[in-house]
């Protein structure tokens, strides 16, 4: 992995001022991260979800979420574990016009992608109204899928678009979140998608609401397997938080 890592950054030899991305070091030798944050980085490389991908505390076979219930998607993995130095960055990606984030994540979905989905015949990422995306300036996960389609020469298809405004998941419990993502997405050229294993790329992963709406309209266009792969993926453990919580089983103190 670390061999890659390096490789992906000296192909990519982007740096502003040769500084670490988190914490703003200076840095030498290549690479985005000063070894301290590198040291740092919560990757999601212990024990998994066999479905979703996200952390798990002990070795099993599904994560609280995954356990019992089918999805539109075949499989998700994420690079890392959504907290810490790399929830930071993502919401400095997201909402702080920090786009060259795309050039430092992309070659740590790529290594999670040559380890896990390399039969995927293309990449599509999560859109965005237009209005939205004219208000943000950009569209994230299609940043992340153009940078990561340079590294790994998977093309990119813009098949799918979102017909109607959704709230916020962030602000939501896991039924709402999957109830808000109904009919959000449609596929206007199904030609492109029909017989592909379609590979999705988005930030994080917390309910996985929003790929399963993408991934069973996909699929419903003639998509033959959809995979999933986000930059983070929020824990095993704090997802079961989350569910307790909603259920009223778990109060914090």
């Amino acid at each position: 992995m670390l061999e890659f890592l390096k490789r992906a950054a000296e192909k990519n030899a982007f740096n502003p001022g040769w500084t670490c991305a988190y914490c703003g070091r200076e840095i030498f030798g290549g690479g985005y991260f000063c070894r301290e944050c590198a040291e740092k980085l919560p990757l999601n490389d212990g024990e998994i979800c066999a479905h979703c991908g996200r952390e798990l505390d002990a070795p099993q076979d599904y994560c609280y979420t995954c356990a019992g219930r089918l999805t539109a998607f075949d499989a998700g993995r994420s690079a890392f574990v959504y907290e810490g130095i790399v929830s930071a960055l993502i919401r400095k990606f997201k909402y702080g016009n920090a786009r060259y984030l795309a050039k430092v994540f992309a070659p740590y979905l790529a290594n999670v992608y040559y380890g896990s989905f390399a039969a995927a015949d293309a990449v599509a990422y999560v859109p965005m109204l237009k209005k939205d995306q004219r208000k943000r300036g950009f569209n994230q996960t299609e940043l992340l899928a153009r940078e990561f389609s340079a590294l790994t020469g998977l093309r990119v298809i813009s098949a799918a678009e979102k017909r109607r405004p959704t709230a916020k998941q962030a602000a939501l419990d896991r039924a709402d979140r999957l109830k808000n993502m109904e009919n959000t997405f449609r596929v206007a050229d199904k030609a492109a998608v029909a017989g592909l294993n379609i590979l999705i790329l988005d930030d994080v992963t917390t309910t996985g609401a929003t790929a399963n709406a993408l991934a069973a309209e996909l699929k419903k266009s003639g998509a033959e397997k959809v995979f999933v792969l986000t930059v983070a993926s929020v824990s095993g453990s704090e997802r079961k938080k989350e569910k307790q919580a909603e259920s009223g089983a778990f109060r914090k103190e």
